[in-house]
């Protein structure tokens, strides 16, 4: 079966639009007569003639959005957690988002599920809507038969990171409206209160202090070059932008992030913990250990700590204990290796990595949180030091004037 985008007229001749599975144009037709609908054009999902789709031509139709994803990882979990059939409850969640992104998607994905596709085999016929990590745990819920229990983790593990991400943004706006008018107010001294003062101070005929002269040669130079400056920028912005489309540059960019005295650890302890919370649900969805560490290799946002996870996945094939192996690493934090060493023993291995996936959380967002409240008085002071340099080489030649003797 297909989906198929409609428009139709219902029995009030209001227009309406949707999404639907068929085996066929025909077949799609028929569906909505039976559902009292004129069907006024029908076309399968993502064959539209606008610019729209013209656009999808080249790079692929839209993604979901997380918050798309999230919402609907929730409300299937819930719906196949009661008892209904994985295509019907696809079908039921992407009836729900009529005429969005995500109605096409789960449409598409429900048609593959009924033609006998796997349900994670469906979803990555979407890579960009469904990430391999997020493909990976839901093939493992499959196979373990608790795909509900899956999904609900995943829920919980999108929700999280969508909460982390807004609160960062939400504090992140202060400093950055801060910022942004500290650094207008000091282009605006420079470009127009600087040279007016300049011409006034020049036509005295006096030595200027360094100070005042260095602030006056920098107005000068911006006002004149600032057009280049401005070229400088836009072709490093874009030829970063194609250079981090490489994977060797952004292999390299990473490596050297994680090799900064301060970001580094900041970055491998947030990598751990993502690591240790896709194991945690893997595992404790049945998952096998070797392919857990695949999957989590996949999750991991930084490709040099990816790297990492494969020495480690070549350790644990050979037949190392898997806490030996992250200890040879050298890069997952201690508690990480002590917890995972202590469930080796138990046998309890994915409550322990629940366990330190919460640790190595709570110490991130304290990190966070401490970070962003000095923040904002880091940029007050920085541009405050500025401002005050500004204002000192401007006042110092007055004072000299004023102090000078009369002749």
């Amino acid at each position: 079966m297909a989906a198929f985008e409609y428009e139709a007229l219902d029995a009030t001749g209001k227009r309406t639009r949707g999404l639907l599975s068929a085996d066929s144009e025909a077949a799609a037709r028929r569906e909505l007569r039976r559902r009292r609908l004129a069907p006024l054009s029908v076309s399968r999902a993502g064959e539209g003639q606008s610019s729209k789709g013209l656009i999808e031509r080249f790079s692929g139709p839209p993604p979901m959005s997380q918050r798309d994803l999230m919402g609907a990882t929730r409300q299937l979990a819930t719906l196949i957690g009661a008892g209904m059939p994985v295509e019907e409850a696809v079908g039921v969640v992407g009836g729900q988002a009529t005429g969005t992104v995500t109605a096409r998607v789960l449409m598409e994905v429900r048609a593959k599920v009924t033609e006998g596709e796997r349900l994670s085999d469906a979803m990555a016929a979407h890579p960009r809507s469904f990430p391999a990590v997020y493909r990976a745990m839901v093939a493992a819920g499959e196979s373990a038969g608790g795909l509900d229990q899956v999904l609900d983790r995943l829920a919980d593990y999108l929700e999280k990171a969508d909460q982390f991400k807004r609160k960062v943004g939400s504090a992140l706006i202060y400093p950055g409206v801060l910022g942004g008018m500290a650094l207008l107010v000091v282009v605006f001294l420079l470009t127009f209160i600087v040279p007016r003062i300049s011409e006034q101070l020049t036509s005295m005929g006096q030595t200027l202090p360094g100070i005042t002269s260095f602030v006056i040669g920098l107005s000068n130079g911006l006002a004149q070059i600032w057009p280049v400056l401005l070229g400088i920028v836009l072709v490093a912005v874009i030829a970063s932008v194609i250079a981090l489309r490489q994977e060797v540059v952004r292999k390299a960019r990473d490596s050297t992030l994680l090799n900064l005295l301060a970001l580094g650890g900041f970055i491998e302890r947030t990598e751990a913990a993502r690591f240790a919370r896709t194991m945690g649900i893997l595992i404790d969805a049945g998952a096998v250990l070797p392919d857990a560490l695949r999957a989590a290799r996949r999750a991991a946002g930084n490709l040099a700590f990816q790297d990492v996870i494969a020495g480690v996945i070549e350790q644990v094939e050979t037949g190392r204990g898997l806490a030996d192996a992250l200890r040879a690493s050298k890069a997952f934090p201690p508690i990480l290796i002590y917890m995972i060493a202590a469930g080796e023993r138990s046998g309890r291995l994915a409550d322990m990595f629940e366990r330190a996936a919460n640790h190595l959380e709570a110490d991130i967002d304290g990190a966070v949180s401490t970070g962003l409240s000095l923040l904002e008085p880091g940029i007050i002071i920085f541009m405050a030091g500025i401002v005050m340099v500004i204002v000192l080489a401007i006042l110092l030649p007055m004072i000299q004037l004023s102090t000078s003797p009369m002749l």
